[in-house]
């Protein structure tokens, strides 16, 4: 089911209510009072699993009874009740699927993998029920607001979209399909989350090049080994620092092969269940199926985007991946290419030789609670909003809670689950807990990275990963100032996916302002990070860019086809190398299987497009607050109120353009592309 009927993802759980023009009677908003607390302290599996099978059954009983509602059928009577069972599934599952991901007891994780099962299986229940259907189909709208209207005509698609219209024995087809998808799904991740691979180094001297905090802590053991893991805080200092060539390629390798082999044969099932199910609904393939909701609406935009930014961009990849290659023969005067896993190690060594830019330098100022502090002061002041403490249950002692307060009110909260640990979901994403409902509740959302700090170290971060921070409270502050709406399919972001990274991406700007650094970007002695330093940071930033840019879309040429070419055609590996040709400007590592450590074929599928269509949009808006101070507090509210704050009310296009005043364009997107480094 789509996001309309209450998809479960990585990083939105939706759901929402709803309070028509031509009703002033708020008994709806009041039914249900905001919950406090969303974590259990000393919750077992087995208390997860009952409380679990309640809430199905009782979620089960609500959706029969709907099913054999009689009329007549209006918003009152038949939509605002489905609107609640959607908004209390959410409720049900947002913390549930967040456990599953993050807690310490395995035994919990899947007692919560079960219960996501279960209520997604529900789910596809609901979008195949023709009886709930055809009554929703005779529903009048008129006369209610847009947004209602609008809920409406997308909840009536997305049963479709899931099959309802097709006959008995095709729906159940699509039902056992769609449930089989999801049970691999979860195993995908699982084996991805679990798989921490690890080099041994013989002694502190192949840690040559790295930085002294980092080298503390990977003391030798009492046999003189070293253990370097695939976890982040190990794996992107190692690879930017270590002068160990064969160090940095073996662990790259590793990291590559994460998931593998097991997952060469569940994404292949996973590729094979999603084109049935496609075909079912009768769509050429997934990919169609996938696009068909979002912004590019179907797979040839998409193809035209993926060559017009690769061609855009091939002459600045020419440019950067010579610099790479002149610095590598430096080292290595027989080196005819540069590797991947060389990538980084070059970028730092071109940064600081050519722009005086050293990042274990820089790497200094940043020190994990200050960078939090620092990004938590940059969103009070810019939105005028208060971040303070939230007294809540946490799943391990190093999450953090927060709540956001605006004119005294309340209107989010949040949890930090910032460092990496056994079990633990291995990237950075913003996951939701609670969809906040005007008037009934809030929303509530988490942050899960894996950055340095909380084990008593200083934490000292790499720029990118204060970026990282960035980019990923930019998601968590959408899902909360949009959460305010009535519908559950507009709460929090934007309907259309591929807008969703726009906004974060934005507001990953701020961390390359040196108005906003001095307040928090300073070392362990209170020295505050130069001004001269950022600036060579700024002039140093867009080197590597053009290289960038075509690796990305090596992975978005690679997650459409995919889900393109048909099953029986479909051979993952070479399909990858293929592309990898074709696209990056680093070649294809022998023996490594990335695609089965590449979570997003399964979550965003055909869409990893998304990330630089999103950015495109960014630059644009963006420029807005160039052209008027990047602290410009009115710039900042317009943008709020026009692109935030609505959530997926609108087409996000036009969130885009009412913001900018025009439809927005690729204009500032080739300006930054094209700029000299």
């Amino acid at each position: 089911m789509s996001k309309a009927l209450l998809l479960i993802t990585a990083s939105i759980i939706l759901s929402a209510c709803q309070n028509p023009a031509n009703d002033d009677n708020n008994d709806h908003f009041t039914t249900y009072s905001p919950k406090q607390d969303h974590f259990q302290s000393g919750l077992t599996a087995s208390e997860l699993a009952e409380q679990c099978s309640r809430q199905l059954d009782q979620a089960n009983t609500r959706f029969k009874i709907l099913e054999s509602l009689s009329p007549p059928f209006t918003v009152d009577s038949l939509l605002k009740p489905v609107d609640q069972l959607l908004i209390d599934i959410d409720n049900d599952t947002g913390m549930t699927y967040l456990l599953n991901n993050v807690h310490p007891d395995t035994n919990l994780q899947t007692a919560a993998d079960t219960c996501i099962q279960d209520f997604s299986n529900l789910l596809t229940e609901i979008g195949l029920s023709k009886p709930l259907y055809e009554r929703l189909q005779q529903i009048d709208a008129d006369g209610y607001q847009a947004d209602t209207q609008r809920y409406l005509t997308e909840i009536l698609r997305d049963f479709r979209r899931s099959g309802v219209d097709k006959n008995d024995v095709e729906r159940e087809y699509i039902r056992a399909t769609t449930e089989k998808i999801t049970a691999l799904g979860q195993d995908f991740a699982k084996n991805i989350r679990e798989d921490v691979r690890s080099i041994t180094l013989n002694s502190v001297a192949d840690l040559d090049g790295m930085p002294q905090d980092y080298i503390d802590q990977h003391q030798p053991d009492e046999n003189g080994s070293i253990t370097i893991t695939t976890d982040y805080p190990d794996l992107f200092p190692l690879l930017r620092y270590a002068k160990n060539d064969q160090a940095r390629l073996a662990l790259y390798k590793r990291y590559l092969n994460r998931g593998f082999p097991d997952n060469h044969q569940v994404l292949n099932d996973i590729v094979r269940q999603r084109h049935a199910l496609a075909t079912a609904l009768g769509y050429q393939d997934f990919a169609t199926y996938a696009l068909d909701d979002m912004m590019v609406k179907n797979p040839a935009t998409v193809s035209t985007f993926i060559e017009r930014i690769s061609t855009m961009a091939a002459p600045r990849a020419e440019s950067d991946y010579g610099e790479l290659l002149n610095a590598l023969q430096m080292i290595d005067p027989s080196a005819t290419s540069v590797g991947n896993w060389q990538k980084s190690f070059l970028e730092e060594t071109v940064r600081r030789e050519k722009y005086s830019v050293d990042t274990k330098v820089i790497r200094q100022y940043f020190q994990y609670d200050k960078v939090r502090e620092g990004i938590f002061t940059l969103v009070e002041e810019l939105f005028s909003v208060e971040i303070r403490p939230w007294n809540t249950s946490v799943w391990d002692e190093k999450v953090e809670s927060f709540e956001i307060v605006e004119n005294g009110h309340v209107i989010g909260r949040f949890y930090l689950d910032m460092h990496p640990r056994a079990g633990k979901y291995k990237h950075a994403a913003q996951f939701g807990v609670q969809s906040g409902i005007a008037g009934q509740q809030l929303p509530v959302a988490a942050l899960v990275c894996n950055f340095p700090g909380g084990d008593g170290s200083p934490g000292l971060m790499e720029h990118s990963q204060v970026e990282t921070f960035l980019h990923e409270f930019g998601h968590l502050i959408h899902s909360i100032f949009g959460g305010q709406q009535r519908w559950g399919a507009f709460a929090g972001v934007a309907t259309e996916r591929d807008f969703v990274e726009a906004p974060s991406q934005m507001l990953e700007e701020w961390i390359w302002d040196y108005e906003t650094l001095k307040e928090f970007a300073y070392n362990q002695q209170g020295e505050v990070i130069p001004e001269q330093l950022v600036e060579k940071m700024r002039t140093a930033r867009d080197f590597a860019r053009g290289t960038h840019i075509q690796n990305q879309m090596f992975y978005a040429s690679l997650s459409l086809a995919i889900y393109q070419t048909p099953p029986d055609d479909l051979d993952l590996k070479e399909t990858m190398i293929q592309l990898q040709t074709e696209y990056s400007p680093f070649a294809y590592i022998d023996d490594t299987h990335f695609y089965a450590s590449f979570g997003h074929l399964f979550g965003y599928s055909a869409a990893y497009y998304t990330y630089m269509w999103s950015e495109v949009i960014a630059a644009d808006i963006l420029e807005q607050f160039k052209d008027s101070g990047m602290r410009n507090k009115e710039v900042a509210d317009r943008y709020r109120k026009t692109v935030l704050a609505p959530g997926g009310s609108q087409d996000a296009a036009q969130l885009v353009e009412d913001f900018l005043g025009r439809p927005f364009n690729f204009d500032a997107f080739v300006k930054r592309l094209n700029q000299d480094t």
